[in-house]
């Protein structure tokens, strides 16, 4: 009886070891999630997430991403920055150019919080003829410079065929295109002059052959560098009386200082604007069914002294606290190193249709679309924009009075000097927070997107809202609020509110495509990149595979009725197109026409039950209400995990 027990205890214990054993071995290697080490990567587009996203998830699986969505620039940067909550690595289109701008009531230099890749081996990876450009004056290295965006006249080709006009070869028969397109009623060329970058680039497109010139070059080198701060009378009139020149021949307007991207994007789709600034970075005007374009250069008064301009479509920084922690640090770098390897450089340039690259050894295929750019490359007429945050301040002042019509170029260059160096007026207060949130989503959901989107509810005044990861700028800090802060919250552009008196069907389809995915290249990628909602609740589940499933949403605590009818509002830039992915419209089916009515369309007392865009941008709004008086709506759970 004794050995028979033995026995039994015997073959009990080799069960249970054979068991842990099989067990272990139909495990993967992987770490544990909470042995896994975590990096805060920020991005300043959703659309990284398909791609950059996704590869590094897959190259580093013993790595948890967490992916901050915010704005691009240096107002959200200096936001992090002074509130030591910068991200890990920091993917961003334009603050390459802003590493010393100061604004509001923040007087620091960015430089000092981002690590310096100087003394590293990943220098060597650039040409150091392009890497110099983003040296600082004391050799290091903040920034470095992912593919670039060529960037030139973008010409809608079907209107210069429907009404027989020849595109242009140099400026000449540019103004002549613009002229021709007057008689029909069609802006020639128009572009976002609202913006500064935009206004410098201006500033300096229509006059690269000037600029490239012996004199020109000697005062570009010094502003690069530091070592100017003013801009020689005889050279600045001479580009302002171009720039004059240039309004002049395409009927710019005084009201041209508020158009700003939206504005131009739905004119140049509508067929209002033959020709508009654009870079290499047309997929959203091929999502418009805009597939006969070209783009021009910047013309000169012969074809030699046309040139396209070249600006990195983004670059990558680092959180300078890395520098001496270590594995972390080595951790880091490698992160680096593989985002500027040839499988991640081809990913993302695809993405922004870029295909001039700094580093060495990684080539990029080139569209055919594009393919009429080539000899400028070879021939290396590529116009490297001047990277100094002081130049970009003070076209903008100059050319804004320019704009006006007010002002000669012998005054307009006189503001730009004056603006050069000047010290910015610290800007108002317009609320404070009492409270701090963070963005990181748990099990329940974002504290800090389920107050942006509570508050963003109360502003559009709806039972039901929801909002794609892309709103959940960060952190909200404790402390005072100016507009710019404000508006660093939430995600740029022309973000709108859309709005339907909606069955609960059709906003599960909704929900559905937010947290499914529907083949965009937003769709979640992990928890973090997930939607939030206000005035309901997501049940949602995932698979082995990272696969997110919306079981239910929950309204009151019930499941939401298919038949009942709610106030919905959904919040994004072009929220149309996710919209129609959810329903299934086909635009091309409907002869061109949207699922949406801008609310200025619709007529008084037109019946209309379709998605309705709000005029008036969320940002506006958003500053408006806290300039009201109004506070933060308290965060909700808005997540259940299944």
């Amino acid at each position: 009886m004794e050995n028979r027990m033995k026995r039994v205890i015997s073959l009990l214990l080799l069960t249970n070891v054979l068991v842990i054993v099989l067990v272990s071995c139909s495990m993967p290697w992987n770490k544990k999630e909470s042995e896994r080490e975590r990096f805060v990567i920020q991005i300043d587009q959703d659309y990284w997430l398909s791609s950059v996203g996704k590869m590094l998830q897959e190259h580093f699986p013993d790595i948890e991403f967490d992916f901050v969505i915010s704005q691009s620039g240096a107002q959200y940067l200096n936001d992090a920055a002074v509130n030591d909550d910068l991200a890990d690595i920091i993917i961003d289109g334009s603050s390459w150019i802003q590493t010393s701008y100061t604004d509001d009531d923040y007087d620091i230099n960015l430089v000092d919080y981002l690590y310096d890749f100087a003394w590293t081996d990943i220098t060597n990876m650039f040409y150091k003829v392009y890497l110099d450009g983003f040296t600082n004056s004391d050799g290091s290295v903040n920034w470095l410079p992912g593919a670039a965006s060529v960037e030139g006249i973008l010409a809608n080709k079907d209107l210069f065929e429907q009404y027989g006009i020849e595109i242009p070869s140099d400026y000449k028969t540019f103004v002549e295109a613009c002229n021709q397109f007057r008689e029909h009623g069609i802006r020639g060329f128009a572009t976002d002059y609202k913006y500064d970058y935009t206004d410098s680039y201006m500033l300096q497109a229509w006059s690269i052959p000037l600029l490239q010139s012996s004199r020109g070059r000697t005062w570009r080198d010094q502003a690069m560098t530091g070592d100017v701060d003013y801009l020689p009378d005889e050279l600045g009139i001479e580009l302002f009386t171009r720039l004059r020149q240039v309004f002049d021949d395409t009927d710019t307007q005084a009201d041209d200082i508020t158009r700003g991207y939206s504005r131009v994007f739905d004119d140049f789709v509508t067929g209002k604007v033959a020709m508009i600034r654009q870079s290499t970075n047309i997929a959203e005007y091929q999502q418009e069914g805009m597939d006969n374009l070209i783009l021009l250069p910047y013309f000169g008064e012969t074809e030699n002294d046309n040139w396209y301009f070249s600006t990195p479509g983004y670059s990558v920084a680092m959180n300078g606290k890395l520098k001496g922690s270590g594995q972390r640090e080595e951790t880091a770098l490698d992160i680096v190193r593989y985002l500027f390897s040839s499988e991640v450089m081809n990913s993302m340039a695809e993405r922004i249709q870029s295909f001039v690259v700094y580093n060495k050894d990684v080539n990029v295929d080139v569209q055919d679309i594009f393919a009429n750019v080539i000899p400028y490359i070879e021939s290396n007429r590529m116009y490297t924009y001047i990277r100094n945050d002081n130049v970009c301040r003070a076209s903008y002042a100059a050319v804004q009075s320019l704009l006006s019509k007010d002002t000669d170029a012998i005054e307009a260059c006189r503001i730009f000097n004056d603006n050069y160096k000047c010290v910015r007026e610290t800007a108002h207060v317009i609320t404070t927070f009492d409270k701090g949130y963070q963005w990181q989503v748990k099990d329940t959901g974002s504290e800090a997107f389920s107050v942006r989107v509570n508050t963003l509810r109360k502003i559009c005044g709806t039972q039901l809202l929801i909002a794609p990861a892309a709103m959940n700028a960060g952190d909200i800090y404790e402390g005072n609020y100016t507009a710019a802060q404000l508006q660093a919250l939430l995600m740029g552009g022309g973000v709108r509110f859309y709005t339907k008196n909606a069955s609960g069907k059709e906003i599960k389809a909704v929900v559905r495509c937010l947290v499914e995915g529907c083949g965009r290249d937003d769709d979640p990628i992990s928890w973090d990149t997930l939607p939030a909602s206000s005035g309901f609740v997501m049940k949602i589940s995932e698979d082995e595979n990272g696969n997110m499933y919306l079981e239910d949403i929950l309204v009151d605590g019930m499941s939401i009725d298919d038949e009942e009818k709610y106030s919905f509002c959904y919040v994004d830039v072009y929220g149309h197109t996710l919209l129609e992915s959810a329903y299934n419209y086909d635009v091309s089916e409907h002869g061109g026409v949207h699922m949406y009515k801008m609310e200025t369309d619709i007529h008084e007392g037109e019946e209309y039950d379709g998605y309705v865009a709000h005029e008036k941008k969320v940002s506006e709004q958003w500053v408006q209400y806290f300039m009201d008086g109004n506070k933060l709506v308290p965060p909700q759970e808005y997540i259940i995990k299944e």
